[in-house]
């Protein structure tokens, strides 16, 4: 294909000088290689393109006819190059996220009219799923992971750092009381987070010690908005990322409780990419606008 291509410019660039020795000159050639070009383009076509005399070089009829479609296929192959060079300077396209439905409910989504607003060339698409997926599989550009990121391959930039909390709304601390021991979780209703089938553990600690401790509740799921949204509505007390609770916090729809027994440790999150290498601009301007919008940390959006 790219000799095909090197014909066409040769046949257009002896049309334009009208001799093969003034073409050769402005590509910086021999005569003979312009002369072999024109000929072995000829022999594919089986058709003469030039009226060849020893003053004059002029198209036959084939060739006034080729050269139209020369032109159309040589401008074309500009406009596509010019093109290409416009999508690697400009942020353009369509960039696809994959998080967690609160991840990108609470944190993302607040800050992607703005990113839009910047860039307009350009269009987002969320796959929200409650584990991290195939990025290739998937074409994902950009993943958000909490925790550890078990592909060695991928890129991994920590952007922030979650803890969780317990917490529960007015309404129910002010029907059941508010715990004050690990002990008194026992007699509340205490909405778990489901692994599977299993009912996850709560991680806490009583001093230094680190405790899980088994709780029980009417209500179980693995969608952690879904806990969000009944324990706001009262019907219990809930263990979820601070990430996910914040603006609820902030607003009094929900209290944190037994703060002295959560665990110091934080789990950091990530912003996961398949490479630094060759990275589009459609990344590499969300990368930049995440360092500026996140800075201060998630709560501060």
């Amino acid at each position: 294909m790219n000799d095909r291509i090197r014909e066409l410019d040769v046949f257009l660039r002896v049309t334009e000088e009208t001799s093969f020795s003034a073409a050769a000159r402005s590509l910086d050639c021999n005569p003979s290689t312009v002369s072999k070009l024109i000929q072995r383009l000829e022999d594919r076509l089986r058709v003469r393109l030039f009226h060849r005399t020893s003053r004059v070089l002029k198209l036959t009829r084939e060739g006034e006819q080729f050269l139209e479609g020369a032109h159309r296929v040589l401008d074309a192959l500009e406009e596509a190059e010019n093109g290409l060079q416009n999508t690697k300077t400009r942020a353009s396209g369509v960039l696809r996220f994959n998080s967690s439905l609160l991840l990108a409910q609470h944190q993302l989504s607040p800050v992607i009219p703005e990113f839009l607003e910047r860039h307009p060339h350009m269009r987002v698409e969320f796959v929200l799923t409650a584990s991290p997926i195939d990025l290739f599989e998937n074409h994902i550009d950009l993943s958000f992971q909490s925790g550890d990121i078990p592909d060695s391959s991928l890129v991994a930039r920590r952007i922030a750092t979650t803890r969780w909390t317990l917490c529960a709304s007015p309404k129910y601390l002010s029907k059941a009381g508010i715990p004050m021991t690990l002990q008194d979780l026992q007699q509340h209703n205490c909405m778990n987070f489901l692994a599977g089938s299993v009912r996850s553990t709560w991680a806490l600690q009583d001093g230094s010690e680190p405790v899980a401790l088994n709780v029980n509740g009417n209500i179980g799921s693995n969608s952690a908005e879904l806990l969000r949204a009944y324990a706001i509505a009262g019907v219990g007390i809930v263990r979820l990322s601070d990430v996910h609770v914040a603006a609820d916090l902030a607003a009094g729809r929900l209290i944190r409780v037994l703060e002295k027994y959560q665990l110091a440790s934080e789990e950091p999150i990530y912003v996961v990419y398949p490479s630094k290498r060759n990275l589009s601009p459609r990344v590499r301007a969300f990368l930049d606008f995440l360092n500026e919008k996140f800075e201060a940390g998630w709560a501060s959006i």
